[in-house]
């Protein structure tokens, strides 16, 4: 071996005898390399002091920088402890680790000026995960002008992955409707960002949101078939978290304590609402019945609750079709591509709604 004072990888790939580009995929996309070569380069890069392509001097000559950003509806710690996006991003980083790319998370609530100032991060495209849609973060990454995928958003110029919203909400509701109930409210989260409101389902749907605009729609598709009026069912918005729902369960159940059914827009609402409900000793689903939508888990563990009635959508898979639409390079722009998603969900009916009192 000739000694070098500098080691690159085209001298690794000399030392070794194989290709400049077997090396080069090693360190910058090890999907298109086998274990054992990869194991090999690796091994041999470490033992010369080598680990791995300066990322400024890769981004100069390439034009691109390796990473990725995503952006999500809420403060950070939020992606790390609500189970739906914490599937969502582990199947946008299966991915990454296939394609040899890193991720930036970008939350939309910003708790000091250095989260805002992530947007400004070096990265190739942004996956937006259910932004508001006129959030100043949503309109810069927007406005850069990168590679974009969108996630339960409507933006017609992208790709976009999708679940089924509004048909999945019409059946949840017609579920409860089947059984009888004709007292039911809502439950979600803001229609805008940060809002708060009580108001009911004859209310226009402007939503900033595209996840509550189609949820909320599917119930009034269902609603509009009977012989409820609109006006009767309330709607309160909350934060999307057990504690929102609690507080939302408390607000509607004061105003009407004759509801029969609350129709949750997440299941961390319906277990904060189960929690409201059996904390006011209302047996579920005996005297009220309560559906979610995302099939997770709850946080609480101090109270026992009845299985959810809930829809089933696939969190891991909507993350890796976004990530895959992304680093792929799908978004070129190609008229041919389908630019829409669909990713199917099902309602699951469990024990939170097979039973009821007679209504």
């Amino acid at each position: 071996m000739i000694p070098r004072n500098k080691v690159t990888l085209k001298s690794i790939a000399a030392d070794l005898g194989i290709t400049h580009t077997s090396v080069s995929n090693a360190f910058n996309n090890p999907a298109k390399v086998s274990t054992k070569l990869k194991e090999k380069i690796l091994s041999y890069a470490k033992s010369v002091g080598y680990h791995g392509p300066n990322p400024a001097a890769k981004s100069l000559r390439t034009g691109l920088c390796g990473s990725i950003g995503i952006i999500f509806n809420d403060q950070l710690s939020y992606a790390f402890s609500d189970p739906h996006d914490i599937e969502f991003l582990r199947g946008v980083s299966t991915v990454c680790e296939e394609e040899g790319s890193n991720l930036v998370l970008v939350p939309l609530k910003h708790s000091d000026l250095q989260d805002f100032e992530a947007i400004d991060a070096m990265v190739d495209g942004y996956i937006l995960n259910a932004p508001y849609k006129n959030n100043i973060t949503t309109q810069r990454a927007l406005a850069k002008g990168l590679p974009t995928v969108v996630v339960d958003f409507d933006s017609p110029e992208h790709i976009s992955i999708l679940t089924n919203d509004t048909e999945m909400m019409c059946q949840i509701t017609e579920h409860l409707l089947a059984l009888g109930h004709k007292k039911i409210a809502i439950i979600t989260f803001p229609v805008h960002e940060n809002s708060h409101e009580l108001f009911t389902l004859s209310r226009s749907l402007d939503s900033d949101n595209y996840v509550v605009n189609q949820r909320l729609k599917g119930c009034q598709q269902a609603i509009k078939h009977c012989d409820i009026e609109m006006d009767s069912v309330l709607v309160q918005e909350t934060s999307n978290n057990e504690h929102g729902g609690a507080e939302a369960t408390k607000i509607l159940l004061a105003l009407n304590p004759n509801i029969t059914a609350l129709v949750c827009l997440s299941d961390s609402l319906a277990f904060g609402a189960m929690s409201e409900c059996l904390r006011q000793k209302l047996a579920i689903p005996e005297h009220i019945s309560i559906t979610g939508f995302d099939d997770t888990q709850p946080k609480s563990t101090h109270m026992t609750f009845p299985a959810l009635t809930t829809v089933k959508q696939n969190a891991f898979e909507k993350g890796r079709k976004a990530a895959e639409a992304l680093l792929k390079r799908e978004v070129k722009q190609d008229q041919k591509i389908n630019k829409r998603i669909n990713i199917e969900a099902r309602m699951i009916i469990r024990g939170s709604t097979d039973k009821t009192r007679k209504l």
